[in-house]
């Protein structure tokens, strides 16, 4: 840490400029300006604006880098219908393909600059979490078909439990048996899921006479090992997203 304590105002407004310049990154390619912003798309790079004079004007214009981003993440349909009204929230077009600002008079190039690239990067980022939520939906469809498969009948879906803390918590299905009940919870590699996974785990499987909590694992080969272990603790039993109906009626 800089300690700015007794520092000459003019040394003060040096260090400043040096951290300005080390922040946003500028350069000329084709005879257009291009600033590289400290903000940053889902897949890491740089948010990047460009912009060129336009008689007394300027165009600002993320030259399409939002739409590549998408079409990345293999979300570039879903940016297509997202990004018209995240332009217009910001203040800003997008022409299908660009998102941009034109007639930009000098005074207000910054903002423009400003609103471009935060819309270019919220689209992104609203693409990359509705792929996500897509992804979800499709993971819980395919294991409840899966746990319907196994337990004909007998399956609930999107259910709530009261733990031995009297906290409610929702589990993906439960499954009542002759005797007892099974809770099944997805877990992703995210840590906030495997957090809340081994916490409800803990809380419902430690009641007298209490379900059996099997945690089925989303994507095992990219979740930590140390993880795994801290579930295994917590759970009654651990499986995989592809286990086979005899698989799930065992560890239930």
């Amino acid at each position: 840490m800089v300690d700015t304590v007794g520092m000459r105002s003019d040394d003060l407004h040096a260090l400043l400029a040096e951290v300005s310049r080390e922040l946003v990154r500028i350069s000329i390619e084709d005879r257009q300006g291009v600033i590289s912003l400290p903000q940053t798309y889902p897949g890491g790079s740089a948010v990047v604006v460009r912009m060129r004079p336009d008689g007394e004007d300027y165009i600002v214009t993320d030259n399409g880098l939002g739409f590549v981003e998408a079409d990345h993440l293999g979300g570039s349909a879903i940016y297509a219908r997202i990004a018209p009204a995240t332009a217009k929230v910001h203040g800003v077009r997008y022409d299908g393909d660009m998102m941009f600002a034109a007639q930009v008079p000098r005074d207000w190039l910054a903002n423009a600059i400003v609103f471009v690239s935060s819309a270019s990067r919220r689209a992104v980022e609203a693409t990359a979490q509705k792929l996500a939520e897509e992804r979800d939906n499709e993971t819980r469809a395919r294991f409840r078909a899966r746990l319907a498969e196994a337990f004909p009948g007998e399956a609930a879906f999107g259910v709530p439990f009261v733990g031995r803390s009297t906290k409610e918590w929702h589990f993906e299905a439960i499954v009542r048996l002759k005797g007892h009940a099974a809770l099944f919870d997805l877990v992703t590699p995210n840590h906030v899921s495997v957090a809340s996974s081994i916490v409800k785990f803990q809380d419902v499987v430690r009641l007298e006479d209490g379900p059996r909590g099997i945690a089925v694992l989303v994507d095992r080969k990219h979740m930590d090992a140390a993880d795994i272990t801290m579930i295994s603790e917590a759970a009654s039993s651990v499986v995989t997203l592809d286990a086979s109906a005899s698989a799930l009626r065992k560890a239930a």
